[in-house]
């Protein structure tokens, strides 16, 4: 009966999924402080993403991106990728694009990862063709809901801008694994 118990209880230990804590900032590095803040802001402005945070594998966040565009215009901004409550590389996103457009916006953006393979495809660094129309006006924005296209949500929050854009683009997010420091140093 003893031994009945154990293995039943090692069974249920070896089956149940680890309660995941919040991934928390080194308060030495400015990139991840700064994720952190945009992180909050995400939660506290953008509510529909809070399930996303639970229920993806990873996700990358990139806590300022700033477009700029008057017929041709692009973006650039630096993030960092975060598995489980470990942050696994660093990333930066850049884009091209042609269409009508005029302004300057910035926003922090967030790309969600729905499994490990849709990870391990973002880590390939491939430029992504698409189409995009949107609306900034001061802190406000106009963005389509969050859903996972090949397992990816990509979800944005406007920090500051006036822009207008009914575009064709091409972008990139480039991933750089993370230097882990050896054990004892």
């Amino acid at each position: 009966m003893k031994r009945f118990t154990a293995v039943l209880i090692i069974c249920c230990l070896a089956v149940s999924v680890p309660a995941q804590g919040e991934w928390v900032a080194d308060s030495g590095d400015k990139l991840q402080v700064r994720a952190e803040k945009a992180i909050a802001a995400f939660r506290e402005q953008v509510t529909r993403t809070e399930m996303y945070f639970e229920q993806a594998y990873a996700y990358a966040i990139f806590p300022s991106v700033t477009r700029i565009g008057f017929g041709f215009g692009g973006a650039y901004g630096k993030g960092i990728v975060i598995e489980g409550n470990t942050v696994i590389g660093m990333t930066k996103y850049s884009q091209f694009t042609s269409g009508i457009q005029a302004g300057a916006r910035n926003f922090s953006m967030i790309v969600f990862f729905k499994d490990q393979q849709a990870l391990e495809s973002y880590k390939t660094s491939r430029t992504q063709f698409t189409g995009q129309s949107g609306l900034a006006l001061g802190t406000m924005g106009i963005a389509g809901t969050p859903a996972y296209n090949q397992g990816v949500a990509m979800v944005t929050l406007t920090k500051f801008g006036i822009m207008g854009e009914f575009t064709i683009s091409g972008a990139r997010f480039s991933f750089k694994e993370a230097l882990l420091a050896e054990p004892g140093m």
